[in-house]
């Protein structure tokens, strides 16, 4: 084993790969904040980031070797032996088995930095959406592989990261306007997931078929012929059948990478209102409870009792609370990234109407927006101007309501009646 490391070390590129690898997944580890802290769905999809870098500069590298293994002088040592493929495998794998590790103990790091303890998904579905990833890494380093053998030592590694850089947009996902199964398509979350889960169908698939067309990649052979390196018989048939597989993929296999799981929060505090809060999210819990309890006062000596209601939940991707005396809570960003929840952030997301139709999906249409935005924004502002806050930027003309112009609006958002007039 050590003379099999002095070899590597000294003769492939692909075990250098992990010093880049490294510095990718730290800085990816550091950005926006760490927002995905807490969640066990997210933290695992946030790092497939790195892969959209990560992936592409193995496939190059890979090809580097693949290439040296193959090029005049070497190709013998190659196509000579009764095992020809080994060679390449062993280039591989020396390129492949340390980045899929790394990958594995950085996601294990999230987990404890993020004190993730019981994330509302399995922890099987957890690894299974961990392992896909680190054979979406052996992928790349396969099609690098297979690059390299057949192309020149100089330009292998270009083609090898440009073609992997364009197969993670091309097969990732990136130009559908409606979902897909795409083999790269990894994860690379950047908003809360909680109300999500992972196919499992989806992520089956997506294993056996990177797994099974990264196989075929890999044992591609080459013969040398007139001084060219040219892909054998088999080799030729073997990548038809990639290209083939990864074309007709979308057309019959899974086509949502997660499912959607609503349930109601568990972690409740308070009365007159209680908060529910996702236990994900508990760390955010003291600057929520602030913000609202300085909004809940002001409405109250000021005779708004509407706006205060006996209940406030937290609602996920998939679950949107409504009803008698409850508003819906929805964490903006800058919660997760900076742990700031301010008093206009508590009021413009208690107030949104997220139960109804048009504000899940503007394109249903059917409302006058002009007026909808105009009833918004008058509640808003006069919620917070209750709260003391006078400086707040609307994108149209507002006006302060009485008590009785907020009940009923807020009437009105209860049913989705968004445009009604006062």
């Amino acid at each position: 084993m050590t003379s099999q490391l002095r070899y590597a070390r000294k003769t492939l590129l692909g075990p250098w790969m992990i010093l880049a690898a490294l510095g990718i997944e730290v800085t990816n580890f550091m950005l926006r904040g760490m927002p995905w802290r807490g969640e066990g769905l997210w933290s695992v999809d946030w790092f497939a980031i790195s892969l959209f870098i990560i992936g592409p500069l193995a496939a190059g590298v890979a090809a580097i070797d693949a290439a040296r293994l193959s090029r005049p002088g070497n190709l013998h040592l190659v196509v000579s032996v009764a095992r020809r493929g080994r060679a390449y495998l062993w280039a591989a794998a020396w390129c492949a088995i340390p980045l899929s590790v790394l990958h594995l103990a950085v996601i294990g790091a999230a987990m404890i930095v993020g004190r993730v303890g019981h994330p509302s998904v399995s922890w099987w579905s957890l690894l299974g959406a961990a392992l896909v990833q680190c054979a979406g890494i052996v992928w790349y380093v396969c099609l690098g592989s297979a690059v390299g053998r057949y192309t020149n030592t100089l330009v292998a590694g270009l083609v090898g990261g440009v073609g992997g850089f364009a197969l993670s947009y091309l097969v990732g996902g990136a130009f559908d306007s409606k979902p897909t199964f795409q083999l790269l398509n990894l994860g690379s979350a950047t908003i809360t997931m909680v109300g999500k889960s992972f196919n499992a169908g989806y992520l089956s698939a997506q294993a056996v078929l990177l797994l099974g067309t990264g196989a075929l990649l890999l044992t591609l052979r080459v013969q040398g012929r007139s001084g060219r390196r040219l892909p054998t018989g088999a080799a030729a048939v073997a990548a038809v059948l990639v290209v083939a597989a990864i074309a007709i993929a979308p057309t019959a296999l899974p086509s949502q990478r997660y499912d959607s799981t609503p349930h109601a929060p568990t972690s409740c505090t308070g009365t007159a209102p209680q908060i529910c809060l996702y236990p994900e999210h508990r760390r955010y819990a003291a600057a929520i409870n602030n913000s609202i309890d300085t909004l809940a006062k002001a409405a109250q000596a000021h005779g708004y009792s509407r706006l205060v209601p006996a209940r406030i939940i937290e609602e996920s991707r998939s679950y949107h609370p409504s009803g008698p005396g409850v508003f819906a809570l929805y964490l903006p960003a800058q919660v997760y990234e900076g742990g700031q929840f301010t008093v206009q952030d508590a009021a413009t997301a208690m107030l949104t109407p997220s139960h109804c139709a048009f504000v899940q999906n503007p394109s249903v249409g059917g409302i006058d927006v002009d007026r909808f935005t105009a009833n918004y924004f008058s509640l808003v502002t006069t919620w917070l101007h209750l709260a003391g806050v006078d400086d707040v930027m609307t994108p149209v003309p507002v006006r302060l309501l009485t008590p009785k112009q907020a009940d009923t609006v807020l009437n009105d958002f209860a049913g989705c009646r968004l445009d009604a007039s006062l």
